[in-house]
């Protein structure tokens, strides 16, 4: 809710509260509805807290508060707050370190990662509007027995790196694929993969083509974060906290007792009452040995306020384990640390098969849209081409995503995906163009305040409502990490929008009328065009 209308509401409150002997504490939960047989807006306040107004203490305690307010009233200071791009100051900034997407090296890009990718980004586009300080970071897994088990396949198949120029990342992939199956029955290969490791780890082995796939990897990477709009602060990688690096730690950890060591060597830690290994019994490092150094690293460079991982469900013993060891060692570095869960997506395959790739998925959602586009009677042939069409399967596959609740599965149906009619991205990029169109060939001049005489429309004021909630529903999907508070927002208000395009008419109208009527029209593309770029997704102006 803008400042201006929470103001003018906080007036109409204080007027109350002298009136009646009454104080408020919070002002945090404002629902606004139109009133279509009174032509005013009914007011609904409430706070977090569940105390909201209070009587005096003769009185009795009261939760909630309903009144109305004058329907021009709204009308003004909500168009004229988003006209003016009028927006809460954040008095309290924080410093917000978010890992996400972090694939690993010589391995495909699939579809986890692809939804740690995008929440990622949501979470930091959103931080980044609250003025909250957002560090974007990507821990790329470039460490462990996998490694040996690719450089064994390397090897034996006399892979020379000048090989891994041409469509690296597959043909890496492949010869991962065929090693692991040899060394699920040989136990000669796994041996030695894990022996190769440990010598990289002692710094007895030669890194060439260690370095050279991790430079492979990062290029083809950064190709795909390209093509979907995503940068990162830094890339940081497991290697960073091999075993040499990370020595101290380990005696710190064991002069603390945080560590034992089992009775086959390795080094564990009691968790909720279940014993996890930190170290291996040659004290070669694992995945959470190194999340820890990482993680103590982290606080030690950025004082963060918040750290925040964003990985699947699956790993949610592994963020306990690590939270609660790293918080015995040191308690200030937990105190901001989230896992950030979200479910997995079922039935995501292309007319291929099963999807490896991610550029697989967003080269097969491109090509369906150019087959729709060409089967739509509403395509403009001067914007069809190839960028559009790329676009526009992005979209559809991040909004098809983000409208889920984050922690929930979900199975994923292209129809449904890309329909146009329907709660799609794709009905979301079509409202902006129509919008944007009608701005541009209305022959009307966007006004610089809102005239609320001319907005006599019920529609209009129902838009209006919706409008209003646009700050609320920003700082909840904040708060709760969940973007499917922003696309369901955009789908309600898109429905009253296409009715008030059927209703009120712009072109015709009278000057003063049809420059009124366009300002609703363009307050609605600015709140579109800004969730849409908080969701990560480009907004299109003509398809």
């Amino acid at each position: 809710m803008g400042t201006k209308l929470k103001s003018m509401l906080i007036e109409q409150v204080t007027n109350y509260a002298v009136k009646n002997n009454c104080s408020y504490n919070h002002l945090t939960n404002i629902n606004l509805l139109y009133n279509t047989k009174e032509k005013v807006y009914d007011v609904h306040l409430t706070s977090q807290n569940k105390q909201g107004l209070k009587r005096s203490q003769n009185g009795l305690d009261s939760e909630s508060l309903y009144f109305q307010v004058d329907k021009t009233l709204v009308i003004k200071n909500v168009l004229d707050s988003l006209k003016q791009n009028t927006q809460e100051i954040n008095e309290n900034p924080e410093k917000i370190v978010i890992d996400f997407s972090s694939p690993n090296i010589a391995k495909p890009f699939h579809v986890g990662h692809l939804r740690s990718t995008i929440i990622g980004n949501f979470i930091s586009n959103i931080n980044s509007y609250f003025h909250n300080e957002v560090i974007r970071l990507n821990y790329l897994g470039d460490w462990g027995t996998q490694f040996g088990l690719l450089q064994y396949g390397i090897n034996s198949k006399n892979i020379s790196l000048n090989h891994l120029k041409e469509n690296p990342i597959k043909l890496l992939y492949d010869i991962y694929v065929d090693v692991n199956k040899i060394a699920s029955k040989d136990e000669t290969v796994r041996n030695d993969a894990k022996k190769y490791f440990s010598d990289i780890e002692e710094g007895k082995s030669n890194l060439e083509t260690w370095q050279a796939i991790r430079e492979i990897t990062i290029k083809e990477l950064e190709t795909v974060y390209e093509r979907l709009g995503i940068k990162f602060d830094y890339y940081e990688w497991e290697s960073d906290y091999n075993g040499k690096a990370i020595n101290n730690i380990l005696e710190q950890l064991e002069k603390t007792k945080i560590l034992t060591t089992h009775e086959t060597g390795k080094k564990i830690a009691k968790v909720n009452n279940r014993d996890v290994t930190v170290f291996k019994s040659d004290n070669s490092t694992l995945y959470l040995s190194r999340d820890i150094a990482a993680l103590l690293n982290r606080f030690n460079r950025f004082k963060f306020d918040k750290m925040l991982y964003v990985v699947d469900n699956a790993q949610t013993d592994h963020f306990t384990a690590l939270i609660d060891i790293v918080g015995r060692l040191k308690k200030e570095c937990i105190r901001g640390c989230e896992h950030v869960k979200f479910g997995r997506i079922k039935g995501m395959s292309t007319r291929q098969g099963n999807v490896v790739f991610l550029n697989d998925i967003l080269d097969e959602a491109k090509s369906k849209m150019v087959e729709q586009q060409l089967q739509s009677k509403n395509t403009r042939q001067t914007a069809m081409n190839e960028e559009t069409c790329d676009t526009l399967g992005i979209t559809a596959v991040l909004i098809n995503d983000l409208k889920q609740r984050r922690t929930k599965d979900y199975e994923f149906d292209w129809d449904r995906a890309l329909q146009s009619d329907g709660d799609s991205g794709i009905k979301l990029q079509y409202l902006h163009c129509r919008l944007w169109s009608l701005e541009q060939n209305s022959g009307s001049i966007i006004p610089d305040f809102c005239d609320p005489n001319f907005l006599d429309e019920d529609i209009i004021a129902v838009v209006v409502a919706e409008l209003a909630k646009f700050d609320n529903v920003l700082k909840r999907a904040c708060e709760e990490k969940e973007a499917c508070i922003i696309v369901n927002y955009l789908f309600k208000l898109s429905r009253h929008v296409n009715r008030m395009f059927n209703e009120v008419k712009v072109k015709g109208a009278g000057e003063e009328q049809a420059s009124q009527r366009l300002l609703v029209f363009y307050c609605v593309r600015k709140v579109l065009n800004t969730s849409l770029k908080i969701l990560g997704v480009k907004p299109l102006y003509e398809m």
